[in-house]
């Protein structure tokens, strides 16, 4: 099937803050999307796109909405893994999704009455910059979690995936330094938190996270980072979370080094 979208133009309708309160609404007491027809005052809300995608459903099984992300994040990504980062990052395709074909969904997950901002910070991209806005709406977040932690040498490919949405912070402060872009910093750095974790480490100290997420940022500022292999920085990040661990460890004595 081919996707429809939502013009930039339909969008920032949607987003004015005298049509949000009656939209939140309209989302709340309407059985579907038609309700789009009158806002717009048009019969055929969506332009067609070029960008196909196999049919699917989301999961909507769960009573707690939130158990579900991991599950549709892999759908949804298996879906649309074949589309670049540019197409990723288009709210007019995230948008079309949200008010059109995953409506139902979005309803389910982030139904308006259930959380006062949900409308704004979930159905749209509220502009508090561009990076950060692809991991608060609703289905854009799924498809990034899932690109950015999938492994596709791994029997499970989705091992770092559900991993990530157990810690969802994590990902995103990841995601928000320059070395993100490298595959194998990021999945070499992930794969270290989680190994820590299932060893029996906690990283649930923000000093524990911040300082090993921190250790590879000077990495890259010392050496360029580009040039070493997923099993360097993996190996590099395990010592560095046992180091910092062992620092905070109520009997340990605080070694400072210049």
């Amino acid at each position: 099937m081919k996707i429809d979208i939502l013009s930039d133009e339909r969008i920032d309708t949607l987003a004015t803050k005298e049509n949000q309160k009656t939209i939140e609404a309209l989302i709340q007491t309407s059985p579907n999307n038609e309700w789009l027809k009158d806002i717009f005052r048009d019969e055929h809300p969506f332009s067609s796109s070029k960008i196909e995608m196999n049919d699917f459903e989301m999961d909507m099984s769960a009573p707690n909405p939130e158990d579900t992300d991991c599950e549709n994040a892999k759908r949804l990504y298996e879906a649309l893994k074949h589309i670049p980062e540019s197409t990723a990052c288009d709210v007019r395709l995230w948008e079309g999704l949200t008010f059109g074909k995953f409506y139902d969904y979005m309803k389910y997950r982030y139904n308006p009455a259930n959380q006062k901002n949900y409308f704004r910070a979930r159905w749209l991209f509220p502009g508090e910059g561009k990076k950060r806005d692809l991991f608060r709406q609703g289905l854009s977040m799924l498809w990034w979690y899932a690109y950015l932690t999938y492994d596709e040498t791994q029997a499970n490919p989705y091992e770092l995936t559900e991993f990530c949405f157990k810690h969802k912070d994590f990902l995103i402060s990841i995601y928000m330094r320059s070395y993100s872009g490298s595959k194998n910093v990021r999945l070499g750095l992930i794969q270290a938190l989680r190994d820590f974790e299932r060893d029996g480490g906690s990283i649930e100290k923000k000093e524990v996270y911040n300082g090993v997420v921190k250790y590879i940022s000077f990495l890259g500022g010392a050496y360029l980072i580009d040039l070493y292999t997923r099993e360097e920085i993996y190996e590099k990040a395990y010592n560095e979370l046992n180091r910092i661990s062992a620092e905070l460890a109520p009997n340990s004595t605080k070694r400072f080094t210049l």
